[in-house]
């Protein structure tokens, strides 16, 4: 679906490649972290970026999302990819699930010889 946003698209934050705080701030992992590509319809990690630690939310780089989850579930971007992808806030993806996630897509990847991609969203 054409028009969503990523993260750094929607914050204004400058943290992604090429972008105006790269340098102050250095890059967002959000932005840089390829093996998420697609999820939720987003640039690497740029609509899960609740589950990858270093993203930077009200100005504070956040580690981990379960110390940050509630401040995750309060962003209006994480309430923006949940209503447009339709998630139930209860089946969100922890960095947990994710690893686990991603260890079952290099299997399949493997095993078909499909890209990444196409093993993940058949």
């Amino acid at each position: 679906m054409a028009g969503k946003l990523n993260c750094w698209e929607f914050e204004k934050c400058g943290r992604e490649p090429g972008g105006t705080n790269i340098i102050e701030r250095d890059l967002c992992p959000a932005a840089t972290e390829t093996a998420v590509n697609g999820i939720n319809g987003g640039k690497n990690g740029g609509r899960i970026c609740w589950a990858i630690a270093g993203t930077l939310c009200n100005d504070k780089i956040h580690g981990t999302f379960a110390k940050d989850k509630y401040s995750c579930m309060n962003c209006d971007f994480f309430k923006l990819v949940n209503e447009e992808e339709n998630i139930n806030t209860y089946e969100i993806v922890t960095p947990v699930q994710l690893n686990e996630f991603l260890e079952k897509r290099k299997k399949v990847v493997r095993r078909s010889g499909e890209s990444g991609e196409a093993a993940l969203f058949p």
